[in-house]
């Protein structure tokens, strides 16, 4: 799935400079400030809600119910994933940087519904309690970076038109759980690229917009999103905002399995162009 591009973030600039940008340090996420704060619990603070709700309220309220009150308000637990710190990465200061015909998996989410300790996100994983089959509600991304290279000057509503090659595409590693980080992806440390433009997984960010928005962007994947992609509303918000039309319709969320993780990728294409990476977060949410 398409997330977005990185000239969506900020304006073309020499990346020797990037002031524009809050960075917070290597591996941390992208503060960015929104309307409305974002309840990020425990399973454990669910748990207990929902106690309070089944035992405590009157005669304690039936489970159906007590479902679409913590739906309603959103009450989930999360998991927070960052930007990943390798050495071995094409790495200036605090930055990422994927370079003409390359790829870069900058992270990867812990399995849903899992909690880990370390850096291996096959090691030290403990199951976490959930409810349903397809558990997930709400993924928030969090993206920091900007596009280097040639384009055009678009402006205005049709400020995505495709003048940047480089962008952020996700891709579902399923039942992430059972297997070793090592054995997740090929090609996720920057090897040169095999295909051209945007592949099959969802779009995240086209980075030809957001040049006049600043730094920071926030995109979120919700289970009740319903654009559907063919739609002329999912043309105008890939158009004015980047975000890419696959990722408008819910399923991406949907359809999650517990144990399934989720890779961000930053890519670039052609000569001259670089995607330059300087914070990426991802929180992941699911029911309880």
């Amino acid at each position: 799935a398409q997330l977005l591009t990185p000239s969506a973030f900020q304006p073309r600039q020499d990346d020797s400079n990037p002031e524009s940008t809050d960075r917070q340090g290597e591996g941390t996420p992208v503060r960015t400030k929104t309307r409305n704060e974002v309840f990020s619990g425990s399973a454990w603070d669910a748990l207990k809600v929902r106690h309070i709700l089944r035992r405590k309220v009157g005669k304690g309220l039936p489970n159906e119910l007590v479902d679409k009150i913590m739906d309603a308000a959103e009450y989930w637990a999360s998991e927070m994933a960052y930007m990943a710190v390798m050495p071995e990465r094409s790495r200036q200061g605090n930055r990422v940087i994927v370079r003409q015909d390359h790829d870069m998996v900058v992270l990867k989410t812990v399995p849903l519904c899992f909690t880990k300790q370390g850096n291996d996100n096959a090691s030290g994983l403990t199951p976490l309690p959930y409810r349903g089959t397809h558990p997930c509600r709400k993924i928030i991304f969090h993206l920091s970076s900007h596009d280097q290279g040639g384009g055009g000057d678009a402006t205005g509503p049709e400020l995505y038109q495709k003048e940047s090659w480089t962008w952020f595409d996700t891709e579902v590693i399923h039942a992430a759980h059972k297997r070793g980080a090592a054995e997740w992806l090929e090609n996720e440390k920057g090897l040169v690229a095999h295909q051209i433009g945007p592949g099959a997984g969802p779009f995240i960010l086209d980075q030809t917009g957001y040049r006049s928005i600043g730094g920071n962007v926030e995109i979120v994947w919700h289970y009740l999103d319903d654009i559907e992609p063919d739609s002329e509303e999912a043309g105008i918000i890939e158009r004015t905002k980047g975000r890419g039309r696959e990722t408008l319709d819910g399923r991406g969320v949907r359809e999650l399995q517990v144990g399934d993780a989720i890779a961000v990728w930053a890519r670039a294409r052609f000569p001259n162009w670089t995607n330059i990476v300087y914070n990426a977060s991802a929180q992941v949410f699911w029911a309880v």
